[in-house]
C-alpha cells in the first residue's frame, strides 16, 4: 500500500507540473493585451482636465505649438512634436495628422479613433499635452518689470496681461497703449476695469506701458522732485507725495506754472496736468 500511495503522489506531481508548464508557454506566446483606459480617464482619447489644466483644455492648437502625445501602455506610439506651419503633425503608424484648429481633447479623440480604425489598438487611452505655446502670443513692452512675448494660453484681459508682465513700474503710467495686429493704437486706462482694461487680448496685440507723465513739486516741501501723475490727481495729492509742506511752508501761498505761464489764483484742489510745476512758498510771519 505504501508503494502504491507513493506512485499516486508522483503521478499527481507530474500532472501539476505539466499544467503549469502549459500555462507558462501560453502566456509567453499569446498576443499582448490591448491598451486599456488609464485610471481617471473619462473616455478613450479624451484629455484629462487634471493633465493639462482648465486653461489648456479650451486652447485651440496652432502652428509652432509643441505638444506631447502619450499613448498609455504603448511607449513606441508616444511622441513629442511641434505642429508644422501647415498645421499638421506626424503620428507613429498614422502618418500626417491635422492638429491645428483643434483642442488637445479633440486631437486626442481623433488619434484614438484613427488607431482603432487602423487596427493598431482596440481601446487606446491618449493624452495630448501642450508643452510650449507659440502660435498665439501678445507682446508687452515699456515700463513693466518683465517685458517680452507672452503666450495667450488662456483668456486674458488687457489689465491681466499687463499684470502678468509685473504691472507698471513705479515710473510707469497707469495706462497702456494697445496696438492690435494691423490696427490703430488705442490708449487705455488700467483703472477703467469696466471698460478698456477689461478688453480681451488677441493674438498679435502689442501692449505698451509708457513712462508716467510727471508733475514737479518744489519750494518749502519735505521731499521735492518729480512725481507720476495719476488719473484725477489734484495738487493737494501731489503735495502729499512730496511729503507735505515744511514748518516754514504755507499751503495758502502756492504758485503753479503750466506751459511756462503762471496760473491765476491756483488752488490745491485743482486737477493737475502733466508737466505742471507746483511751488510751495514760505509763510508770512
Amino acid at each position: 500500500m505504501t508503494g502504491s500511495w507513493h506512485s499516486v503522489r508522483l503521478a499527481g506531481a507530474f500532472a501539476l507540473s505539466a499544467v503549469l508548464l502549459a500555462q507558462t508557454v501560453h502566456a509567453q506566446t499569446a498576443e499582448p493585451a490591448p491598451a486599456q483606459t488609464a485610471p481617471g480617464s473619462t473616455s478613450p482619447g479624451a484629455t484629462s482636465p487634471g493633465a493639462t489644466g482648465t486653461a489648456a483644455s479650451s486652447y485651440v492648437l496652432g502652428a509652432n505649438d509643441e505638444i506631447a502625445v502619450t499613448v498609455f501602455g504603448q511607449e513606441a506610439m508616444s511622441s513629442k512634436t511641434r505642429i508644422r506651419a501647415d498645421g499638421t503633425i506626424t503620428a507613429p503608424y498614422l502618418g500626417v495628422v491635422q492638429a491645428a484648429g483643434k483642442t488637445t481633447a479633440q486631437l486626442g479623440t481623433e488619434l484614438s479613433q484613427a488607431y482603432v480604425r487602423g487596427g493598431y489598438l482596440s481601446k487606446p487611452s491618449i493624452n495630448v499635452e501642450i508643452t510650449a505655446y507659440s502660435s498665439k502670443t501678445a507682446t508687452v513692452l515699456g515700463a513693466v518689470p518683465n517685458s517680452g512675448l507672452y503666450p495667450i494660453d488662456r483668456p486674458y484681459t488687457v489689465s491681466a496681461m499687463v499684470a502678468r508682465a509685473g504691472g507698471p513700474r513705479i515710473d510707469g503710467a497707469n495706462a497702456v497703449i494697445l496696438t492690435p495686429a494691423g490696427g490703430q493704437p488705442q490708449r487705455i486706462s488700467l483703472a477703467d476695469l469696466s471698460g478698456g482694461a477689461s478688453r480681451m487680448v488677441q493674438p498679435g496685440d502689442t501692449l505698451f506701458v509708457p513712462t508716467a507723465e510727471t508733475i514737479y513739486v518744489y519750494g518749502e516741501v519735505n521731499k521735492g522732485g518729480a512725481f507720476p501723475v495719476q488719473p484725477g490727481m489734484t495738487f493737494r495729492q501731489a503735495l502729499a507725495l512730496a511729503g507735505g509742506p515744511t514748518l516754514a511752508g504755507s499751503v495758502k501761498r502756492i504758485e503753479v506754472r503750466r506751459g511756462g505761464q503762471k496760473l491765476d489764483k491756483p488752488d490745491l484742489d485743482m486737477p493737475v496736468q502733466p508737466e505742471d510745476v507746483l511751488v510751495i512758498k514760505e509763510k508770512w510771519f
